[in-house]
């Protein structure tokens, strides 16, 4: 009998041995993510670049609500709230237990003197979209009222999702924000050390509202050449890189055994930038020659590899529900010639170049960051391709700051431009919700925060300030495609492609990444703990982000049915177990009936 009860225990150990608890995973100790620019202080005044610039601060800031991984508004430091059937009063409840990195509670208060001080102190990012504010009241220690003057239908993205809440108790002493050093904030993550052109250190924030991150410590070296950094990810010197992989290096990182390669759709914005104030970019005809005169296809094929979509004229990304489907890319060398001759850009002097209306001889300069290759290579395409109509350019390569400086003086268009013509990209924030195409082409420079090109049309104006007070989505529509249409005719710039994005990284070392639809895995939801889908490689013909929620939804569903199968085969195992010993029960029975007592 003894022995048939050891048997039965045996075989249900053996049955239940893979049925094993999920625990935690240790935190990793430490992580390395290589970073291509140094971006000054990591606080909301300081940093420098839309990705990965602001996706560190991030890390050490919290905003009252985040974008998901398909960049949905969701609470983050609010726990609930309600809108108004108007739309113009939010009441906004926060986390009771939030504290800042040097303990003190963040509250309500906080939120309020955030709004006031970028008010105050202007960050065209954070503060334009605070402008629809009206009145701030705090209702208590966690609530918070926001009236607003008029509805905002993005209001939930920008200012909710983008605005780093800052601790009133250190910047009330602030003064002088753009040359602030300290970057103490209530995320999950504490910087520990800046090395200028080296590294940055972070600490997880052991008491993080949301529970504990699951990395000990972070490292952020800083490598400017993007070949230094493959390299260094692929010797093992790095975890996991920011920078998306070079089309021609995909196939090389994907056979690579120790790192995981994963693609999805990017929404940086690569363009030809236009200075739209300085003949003869003045002149409509000119800027449209130049956009006939590229071909997008062409680059996307050949610098590319095909890791990319060719760029709609109209700026707004086709995946966007606000895209303009009739504007197609336009690519026509002969009609560009056609269009120059009659606006009377004209090769008088038969060198191959035009000389303007008044018979000066053009002369432009493409800028370029020069620690990029494939802006590089572009660039390269691109003056040809204006050398072969007759417009002289020739591309200068500088170092980013440089280019930055001349293109967008301390990032502040007001301080106007001094360039002919550039290689340019906007970050994935600029193609989140189309009302964006204010803040680029809006000829007032506290409304058209990031038009670089220095871009000034009335009617584009009168388009843009209607769109501002339209809540009606079919109006809404039809305005914002009639804004890409006026865009795609006047070329304030032209946009030549979305870059698909390719990460790669190490994944014994860690492998709870999130790709976040338009950034990929460098984003705060990387770098928290909680459930997290796992990552799907796309195919190498690039799916779109459906087909790769789909893949991920697929194998969520065959996991659950592979777990399914395994618990009804235990099951009728165990019952087979059980049959036997009552067959064998039954045939020892009038020898022992006291072998088995079930």
């Amino acid at each position: 009998m003894k022995k048939s009860f050891l048997s039965l225990g045996l075989m249900l150990m053996l049955l239940f041995s893979g049925f094993q608890p999920v625990h935690a995973e240790e935190a990793v100790k430490s992580l390395k993510v290589g970073i291509t620019k140094d971006e000054n202080g990591l606080n909301p005044y300081t940093y420098i670049t839309g990705y990965p610039g602001l996706d560190l601060v991030n890390l050490l800031y919290d905003t009252l609500f985040n974008l998901d991984e398909n960049n949905k508004p969701q609470p983050w430091l609010v726990k609930d709230y309600t809108v108004s059937e108007d739309g113009k009063t939010y009441e906004l409840n926060l986390h009771e237990n939030v504290k800042w990195h040097d303990g003190e509670p963040l509250t309500a208060e906080d939120v309020k003197f955030t709004m006031d001080y970028f008010i105050e102190y202007p960050k065209s990012r954070f503060t334009n979209p605070l402008k629809a504010i009206s009145s701030i009241e705090v209702l208590s220690e966690t609530s918070i009222k926001l009236v607003l003057s008029q509805a905002d239908p993005n209001f939930m993205i920008q200012p909710l999702s983008d605005l780093p809440i800052l601790p009133q108790h250190i910047w009330s002493n602030v003064k002088n924000p753009d040359e602030e050093t300290n970057a103490l904030g209530s995320g999950p993550y504490i910087l520990e050390e800046h090395k200028s052109g080296q590294y940055y250190k972070m600490k997880s924030n052991e008491e993080y509202f949301k529970g504990t991150p699951p990395i000990n410590e972070l490292i952020f070296p800083i490598i400017e050449d993007t070949t230094a950094m493959y390299n260094a990810l692929q010797a093992g010197e790095l975890d996991v890189i920011s920078t998306s992989i070079s089309p021609e290096l995909v196939e090389q990182f994907e056979s690579n055994s120790s790192l995981k390669v994963v693609r999805g759709p990017g929404y940086s914005t690569s363009l030809f930038q236009i200075n739209a104030e300085k003949y003869p970019m003045t002149e409509t005809p000119f800027r449209q020659a130049i956009d006939y005169a590229i071909d997008k296809e062409n680059i996307v094929n050949t610098v590319l590899l095909g890791f990319a979509e060719v760029g709609s004229p109209g700026f707004i990304h086709p995946s966007s529900s606000y895209y303009n489907d009739d504007l197609k890319p336009v690519y026509d060398q002969e009609k560009a010639k056609k269009i120059l001759e009659a606006a009377g850009f004209i090769d008088k002097d038969g060198d191959g170049f035009r000389e303007d209306q008044e018979g000066n001889k053009i002369d432009l300069t493409t800028l370029v960051y020069a620690g990029n290759p494939i802006r590089i290579r572009t660039a390269e395409l691109v003056s040809e391709a204006l050398n072969e109509v007759g417009i002289k350019n020739t591309v200068k390569a500088m170092d980013s700051t440089t280019v930055d400086s001349l293109m967008w003086p301390d990032f502040d268009v007001s301080k106007g431009r001094d360039y002919d013509l550039g290689v340019w990209s906007w970050s994935n924030t600029m193609q989140l919700f189309p009302d964006r195409m204010n803040d680029l082409f809006h000829s007032d420079p506290a409304i058209g925060s990031v038009n670089i090109g220095g871009y000034k049309n009335t009617e584009f104006d009168q388009l843009g300030e209607k769109l501002k007070v339209t809540y009606d989505e079919t109006e809404r529509l039809n305005l914002i495609k009639e804004m890409q249409a006026f865009v795609a005719d006047n070329a304030p710039f032209v946009t030549l492609y979305y870059q698909e994005i390719v990460n790669a990284f190490n994944p014994v070392k860690y492998d709870q990444y999130v790709f976040q639809v338009g950034k990929g895995i460098i984003n705060k939801l990387s770098f928290i703990s909680g459930e997290k889908t796992d990552l799907t490689t796309k195919n190498q013909n690039g799916n779109d982000a459906k087909s790769a929620d789909n893949k991920i939804s697929n194998n969520e569903d065959s996991e659950s049915a592979n777990n399914t199968t395994l618990y009804v085969f235990g099951a009728i195992l165990l019952i087979g177990i059980i049959a036997f010993f009552f067959l064998r029960k039954k045939k020892k029975s009038d020898k022992n009936n006291d072998d088995f007592d079930f």
